[in-house]
């Protein structure tokens, strides 16, 4: 048996303060974690909580000690600020031939991580702790071109050589599918996302295109950017739980975590349950279910089926939990005429239908005729736009006509 304990740190406008121990236990066949809040931090008037599910601060004492429910390894808010995907990926190379534990992927998450928590070996400032030996590089900074390349190369290697290192630096702390890499535009911090060996598409171009889309849809979207450096496209997004001031993190939730979801429990889901948390948890409920609402008639409009808990996001703004800014859109391609959303979407379950989103409308506050205005409106917007925006990104005639499939439903309204 397995047991690791760690500090948990929270960024506070001082800087990172302790919030509490996590012990993480690794038995033959189960893993678990118990979390404590400090003392001191309780007391804080500023204290956020680590999970406002899983860990809540009302009526919480030093005293008390929470657990995970049966099956999760660890809590949910912490979780979110591991890597997954990419970041595994350069994990797993880093460490040869031994598999990194649920452990490893939290406490060697570096500062690029997203959200505000932070991990360290004792209470007095967070440490990053890697099992391959080899500790965070603070002050170093990589420009686009050496990111792209080695993120190219990474997918090429069975283990990260020296020059590599820089990749894991830069890019394990982040969760998300595609390889991607911290940088920084004029001080402001941006996540930059590259070409997969593995595309059979230009992905960054599609994925820059949509988001622009939705932009002119009045969905709320980050600052974007694109580069193409020595052949290789770079998608860019702007991150939104950094300013400039890097000693300001905004908390981050995942859907996944608001919910105290299982990831294998992600498809039993649906728009309505993001609905509830932002009544319970939101500041500025009506303005959020709205934007909610328009994702979900987004998503549906341009086949985005990657619309998993992981790509909900949630902030914490001071008093509450705001919905964050979109991420993480891309159509997908598809030959037949059904389509279905990860999450549930109206009365006929995850059928992608605008009927079904519009006869859900109750669960976002608005009236059908409300929604089928909304719905109309957006319909007319990425019918009427879309290729322009592919255009507009580079994307060449051929992969224009077959992306033409996944705004059927547009088209059709």
């Amino acid at each position: 048996m397995a047991v690791i304990e760690t500090y948990v740190f929270v960024h506070l406008a001082e800087g990172p303060v302790p919030a509490g121990i996590l012990t993480m236990t690794d038995e033959q066949r189960t893993q678990f974690s118990t979390f404590a809040y400090g003392r001191r931090y309780l007391e804080r008037p500023d204290r956020i909580p680590v999970d406002p599910v899983a860990l809540p601060l009302t009526g919480g004492s030093a005293d008390q000690t929470f657990r995970t429910e049966e099956g999760f390894a660890v809590f949910g808010g912490i979780r979110d600020a591991a890597p997954d995907g990419w970041g595994q990926y350069l994990m797993y190379k880093a460490m040869g031939d031994r598999t990194p534990t649920e452990a490893d992927l939290i406490l060697a998450s570096g500062d690029y991580r997203v959200g505000a928590l932070a991990f360290g070996p004792t209470p007095a400032q967070p440490k990053r702790i890697t099992p391959w030996g080899e500790g965070d590089a603070p002050g170093e900074h990589f420009n686009l071109a050496e990111l792209a390349e080695a993120a190219e190369r990474a997918q090429k290697v069975d283990l990260l050589d020296e020059n590599l290192r820089k990749l894991l630096t830069a890019g394990s702390s982040l969760g998300g599918a595609r390889p991607k890499a911290a940088t920084e535009i004029d001080g402001q911090p941006w996540i930059a996302k590259f070409q997969a060996q593995k595309d059979t598409f230009p992905e960054c171009r599609v994925e820059l295109a949509t988001m622009r889309l939705a932009k002119d849809c009045g969905l709320d979207v980050p600052a974007l950017g694109f580069e193409n450096i020595l052949g290789r496209d770079i998608y860019m997004i702007e991150r939104f739980d950094r300013s400039m001031n890097k000693q300001h993190r905004t908390p981050f939730a995942s859907g996944l975590t608001m919910l105290a979801a299982h990831e294998s429990e992600v498809s039993q889901y649906n728009y309505r349950d993001l609905a509830a948390v932002l009544r319970q948890h939101g500041t500025m409920v009506k303005t959020d279910l709205n934007e909610l609402f328009k994702r979900l008639v987004f998503n549906i409009l341009v086949t985005n089926d990657d619309d998993h808990l992981r790509n909900h996001g949630f902030l914490y703004d001071g008093d509450g939990w705001r919905l964050s800014p979109l991420y993480d859109v891309v159509p997908k391609p598809q030959i037949g005429f059904e389509r279905r959303l990860v999450l549930g979407v109206g009365p006929q379950g995850r059928d992608a239908t605008l009927v079904n989103a519009i006869a859900g409308a109750p669960d976002f506050d608005l009236s059908l005729e409300e929604a089928e205005a909304v719905t109309a409106e957006l319909a007319g917007t990425v019918a009427n736009g879309w290729e322009k925006a592919f255009r507009e990104a580079s994307i060449n005639a051929a992969d224009i006509a077959r992306f033409a499939t996944c705004f059927r439903e547009a088209q059709a309204s």
